[in-house]
């Protein structure tokens, strides 16, 4: 089960209010605002981290002609690992207190090779060898607005796109029949490849506990149809951030993503439904000027 924004929000509550209370029983010396401020105050940082994510995916076909349908549960099924780790890339750059610019990417690469499997999906029944890959990425790049902003918090109003690359494959020899009809050739093969950028809107705040500690909060929404692609995404995490030095802090925390995507082209017989979802722990490094 993946953890829901509801929880993730609750976590930021609980984990202000400890660390509140431990800041102020471990300093009588009250800081300064320029002191806050350079937690804060950076016009251009990029981050590098590793998400370490549990995964929850499947996958619907089905033809429009004849309404034969094929059902993956990636994990439980087909044995797609259902932890990952993600490489993640972001950063913002703010040229003026009001205005700014942000954008990240991870990238996802998981593989599952089945051997002898015997199983229906949905009304697909494979006796044999199965694989499917998953090869997406997502990215965003979006406009900051600076909504409010004093010496120890901020928060953005962000609007921009967000792409979804969707690569997956899936193949499968052996004993292969449709709802009890054997398939001649004894292989089945769907490939998807589909990128979509969709409208993105979203809020993004950082509180500083202390000159050194700061907690953060951000959700994203994003949806709409391009070329025939419709989806719905929820984007959200939790974060905190140590500074070290005035250019480098540790960034570490917990995120939710969860994305509906249909697949219904006019030219193609062929609808398909993916679930993509997973909740993830990460840690990096932003490098701040």
């Amino acid at each position: 089960m993946r953890v829901s924004t509801q929880v993730l929000v609750a976590g930021l509550i609980s984990a202000l209010g400890v660390i509140s209370v431990s800041d102020g029983n471990a300093e009588d010396e009250v800081p300064t605002d320029d002191e806050y401020a350079r937690n804060m105050d950076a016009k251009f940082s990029l981050g590098i981290a590793a998400g370490f994510a549990r995964f929850d995916t499947n996958f619907n076909f089905t033809e429009k002609s004849t309404g034969r349908n094929v059902f993956v549960d990636a994990e439980g099924t087909l044995g797609l690992p259902e932890t990952e780790t993600i490489p993640i890339v972001y950063g913002y750059y703010r040229p003026s207190r009001k205005h700014g610019i942000g954008f990240s990417f991870f990238q996802i690469d998981r593989n599952s090779n089945l051997l002898a499997l015997d199983e229906n999906l949905g009304d697909l029944n494979v006796t044999g060898n199965v694989t499917l890959s998953d090869q997406s990425s997502f990215y965003y790049l979006t406009y900051n607005y600076t909504a409010y902003e004093d010496d120890r918090a901020f928060i953005f109003a962000t609007f921009g796109l967000y792409g979804l690359d969707l690569k997956y494959k899936l193949t499968a020899e052996g004993a292969i029949s449709f709802r009890g009809v054997p398939v001649a050739s004894g292989e089945f093969e769907q490939e998807e490849s589909i990128f979509a950028p969709l409208p993105l809107l979203g809020l993004d705040a950082w509180f500083a506990l202390t000159p050194k500690w700061a907690i953060g909060a951000k959700v994203a929404l994003v949806g709409g149809e391009v070329n025939d692609v419709r989806a719905f995404v929820i984007e959200s995490a939790i974060r905190s951030r140590f500074v070290f030095s005035k250019h480098v802090a540790a960034v570490f925390g917990m995120s939710y993503f969860d994305a509906d995507v249909t697949i219904d082209k006019d030219d193609k017989d062929l609808k398909t439904e993916i679930s993509y979802g997973f909740d993830s722990f990460f840690a990096g490094l932003d490098f701040r000027f």
